[in-house]
């Protein structure tokens, strides 16, 4: 009887430590991951912060001339009357 109660009680520690190491190593995996998502999300912020200047920058501009122009010439497609263009088509799809 005592040594089915002593084998009974190594079995159980002896789960009990598998069942920790285990816990360890997915909880250690998960980490692992969330490190690697935190720095994709923290490269992805400064991207953004970057973005955020660079509109900042272009609201700020006052409206000259050259700001008219180059809007009307970059997001409208103007162009000034007696100006030559030249369409290169070889990588639209």
């Amino acid at each position: 009887m005592k040594g089915d109660t002593n084998l009974l009680i190594r079995v159980v520690a002896a789960l009990f430590i598998v069942l920790c190491l285990v816990t360890i190593i997915e909880l250690q995996v998960r980490m692992n991951r969330l490190d690697n998502e935190k720095a994709e999300l923290k490269k992805e912020i400064i991207q953004l912060k970057e973005d955020i200047a660079e509109i900042r920058y272009e609201v700020d501009l006052p409206y000259n001339d050259d700001y008219v122009a180059r809007i009307a010439r970059n997001i409208l497609g103007y162009h000034y009357p007696n100006e030559q263009l030249f369409i290169n088509d070889q990588y639209e799809q």
